[in-house]
């Protein structure tokens, strides 16, 4: 009673691609937290949830990352502050600002140099005491 009944029609159940991607990843020695970002991204298209995959990337970079220690993630948000970095000064450079605009353009440099600082110190915080959460292919 209240059982639901299985689609019998779908072979291997609907989600049968996420699941051949999951294992294909495992099979491969991804990087969990790659497994993870995947399976989230499928879950945003499959829900129309737009932007649910970025929070699910900022959450793991914010906890696994930096309360954690791990590097990758660590390194792949440096490489997002430094080409945001390289953005914002092409823009302050090329740009036609007032005063007050400039300003505001210097200090998100400031910003952005030392959120960098800060990753950078991190990662050879890692490097030293760190214990990877992932693991190596090989």
């Amino acid at each position: 009673m209240g059982e639901k009944q299985r689609d019998v029609t779908v072979p291997h159940g609907r989600e049968q691609t996420i699941k051949m991607d999951i294992m294909g990843m495992i099979h491969s020695a991804e990087n969990p937290f790659d497994i993870i970002y995947h399976v989230a991204k499928y879950l945003e298209k499959e829900s129309s949830e737009d932007g649910y995959a970025k929070a699910v990337r900022d959450n793991m970079r914010s906890v696994y990352g930096l309360a954690l220690l791990d590097e990758k993630l660590m390194a792949d948000e440096l490489r997002d502050v430094e080409e945001r970095l390289g953005r914002i000064r092409h823009a302050y450079d090329t740009g036609d600002f007032t005063e007050e605009e400039k300003k505001r353009i210097r200090y998100a440099i400031t910003l952005h140099e030392a959120n960098i600082q800060r990753l950078k110190d991190r990662i050879h915080e890692a490097e030293v005491n760190g214990t990877s959460l992932y693991m190596e292919k090989g």
